[in-house]
């Protein structure tokens, strides 16, 4: 009986989940725009938007063999929980007490330096996940788009935050004119690009493969005849 291999993040549906990820994170960004284009905006495009970003995080940064007990994957873990604490704790917050002084003192604070300070984890996370990921394997195009889409996404968050604190007049018909959501957009643009092109290949390969196997049983049954 043949054993198959067990699955890992190098595989085609794993792909397709990134691919998943990021076609998630497009989605929420445009929505975002759209909602801001005809209010002052809500926060269920934020939570698509983080959804999609952690689910790709997760996935790269959780690629191929990991050692439970090593240390790598307790920082990872820690990392992990603070960029979870700080994509989603707003949003529970602004669900649960939108008007609670407690949701004010985090409103206040997202407007000092400080808090450029606490988004830190995630470009960390994201910078190490796109290195782990591109480690598993040989380089190519659509790999490195995969890793990069990320960390772009994760620096042009630092930086939509940092572009609302030093302007907090900045008024726009759309948010698309921001800068920082331009390149929000882009990064992940870029991952879908590449975990599109990665899932394609992945399948097309499959397809070869079944094809090839199955002539070679056909050939072998023949001759046997």
């Amino acid at each position: 009986m043949t054993v198959r291999p067990g699955r890992n993040f190098r595989e085609p549906k794993a792909i397709e989940l990134l691919a998943f990820a990021y076609a998630l994170g497009v989605a929420g960004t445009l929505w975002d725009w759209r909602e801001h284009l005809l209010g002052p905006g809500t926060q269920p495009p934020h939570l698509v938007i983080d959804l999609g970003g952690l689910v790709v995080i997760s996935a790269l940064a959780f690629s191929g063999r990991i050692d439970l007990r090593s240390r790598t994957f307790i920082a990872l873990y820690v990392l992990l929980v603070l960029v979870v604490l700080v994509a989603f704790g707003p949003f529970v917050l602004m669900m649960a007490a939108p008007r609670s002084s407690l949701m004010a003192s985090l409103m206040h604070s997202m407007m000092s330096s400080g808090a450029l300070l606490a988004y830190l984890p995630l470009v960390l996370l994201a910078s190490w996940s796109a290195w782990r990921w591109l480690s598993q394997d040989r380089l190519n195009w659509w790999r490195l788009a995969t890793a990069l889409g990320i960390v772009v996404v994760a620096i042009a968050t630092v930086w939509d935050l940092y572009w609302h604190q030093t302007h907090p007049m900045e008024l726009r018909t759309s948010m698309a004119g921001l800068p920082p959501h331009q390149a929000i957009l882009a990064g992940f643009l870029i991952g879908l690009i590449g975990t599109g092109w990665g899932a394609a290949l992945g399948i097309n390969r499959a397809e070869f493969r079944s094809q090839t196997t199955g002539g070679a049983i056909e050939n072998a049954a023949s001759k046997s005849k």
